[in-house]
């Protein structure tokens, strides 16, 4: 089947409507809402756009749209994983010339990919995340709005004594937003939404898989429960989450993709060659240490200020970190301290269960 067979009608809305519209919109349309302006296309709004804008419900639509990449119908399967795995798109606009004739949907995208058996190589642990974002259903949506805000997952694994009990996404943090307080389900005596417990908002119900089951497996399970993410989980522990980005990330090889950029504007694309730059140093630094297969980054703009998120993916790991910055240098300097950061700590984690393993063999010299 090809791609394009399976391109869904697009639900547009204009740049100058709300976000509170949005929120009402997206439940039946499941993908994403195009934003348009004077019918040319501006960019996509999906559930994990409207929690990671921070922006206020009657606030312009057109404020928080993504410029996605976009596709046509000569774009290639290969070519279109690429463009799924350079940022967290739910769908992707299809253009003729500077037409919009539709949206690809990532799980569309999954079928096509399952029906040519491409994912039954291997398994779950070989490409998943590691870092589970997650949070205790005690804490508060204050918390776990900002710890939501600072990943690209749009979804926090709820924990009980470090047992799975929930989940959280970034749509039940947009709906709160969108409902009159009389509506919000916490006690009377609190009066803003951040002060609700997560153990009230949270899903009971959590789409999960082990580690030792297939890519195919859980292609299939995103597909069926229409989610972005899986819960990894073993033992009645979260130990990873994986994404349909993972899976794309198998399909397109390390040596063709290296430093892969998305989300900037059209006058922010003059700096790409400067953050390939600072990206190489930061690599540099590291290739004694990891077997570095590619490193993608997703920018996005707030006024003057912007995040940074990102994933650098080695052999049979993943790390990902999120930073925040009031010019793209900084955001990015900040993202660049971060990972180095969290592949410090895994270097020395490593060392520390080198050393425990050969000092229980009898093999540890001093």
């Amino acid at each position: 089947m090809e791609p394009f067979e399976m391109m869904r009608d697009a639900f547009t809305l204009d740049y100058e409507e709300s976000i509170t519209r949005a929120i009402s919109e997206l439940p039946r349309h499941k993908t994403c809402i195009v934003v348009v302006r004077d019918k040319k296309y501006i960019g996509i709004v999906d559930d994990w756009t409207l929690i990671s804008s921070a922006a206020k419900p009657n606030a312009k639509i057109g404020h928080i749209a993504i410029h996605a990449p976009t596709i046509t119908k000569k774009t290639s399967i290969i070519n279109i994983c690429r463009l799924f795995f350079s940022g967290p798109y739910r769908a992707l606009p299809v253009m003729d010339d500077d037409k919009l004739v539709g949206v690809l949907a990532r799980n569309d995208v999954l079928r096509i990919l399952m029906e040519q058996k491409l994912l039954d190589r291997m398994r779950v642990a070989d490409v998943m995340d590691r870092q589970v974002p997650k949070i205790e259903s005690t804490a508060l949506l204050g918390k776990a709005k900002s710890r939501m805000y600072g990943n690209q997952y749009g979804k926090l694994a709820v924990t009980e004594e470090g047992k799975l009990a929930g989940v959280l996404t970034a749509y039940d943090l947009a709906n709160l937003l969108d409902k009159p307080k009389d509506k919000l389900p916490f006690r009377s005596s609190k009066s803003r939404i951040d002060d609700i417990e997560v153990s009230s908002v949270m899903r009971d119900e959590v789409y999960t898989i082990k580690p030792e089951e297939t890519l195919g497996e859980s292609a299939k399970r995103l597909i069926e429960r229409d989610v972005a993410t899986l819960i990894v989980e073993s033992g009645g522990k979260p130990v990873g989450i994986i994404s349909a980005r993972n899976l794309f990330s198998f399909l397109v090889k390390p040596e063709e993709i290296g430093i892969y950029i998305s989300g900037l504007d059209e006058n922010d694309k003059a700096f790409v060659e400067d953050i390939n730059d600072d990206v190489r140093k930061m690599l540099s630094k590291l290739k004694k240490s990891f077997d570095v297969e590619h490193i993608s980054l997703h920018f996005k703009k707030y006024g003057k200020k912007y995040s940074v998120h990102g994933r650098l993916m080695g052999k049979g790991v993943v790390f990902t970190a999120s930073s925040f910055g009031w010019d793209l240098r900084n955001a990015l300097k900040a993202f660049l301290d971060d990972m180095e950061k969290i592949l410090h700590r895994e270097k020395e984690g490593r060392v520390d269960r080198i050393k425990k393993s050969t000092r229980k063999t009898g093999r540890w010299m001093e």
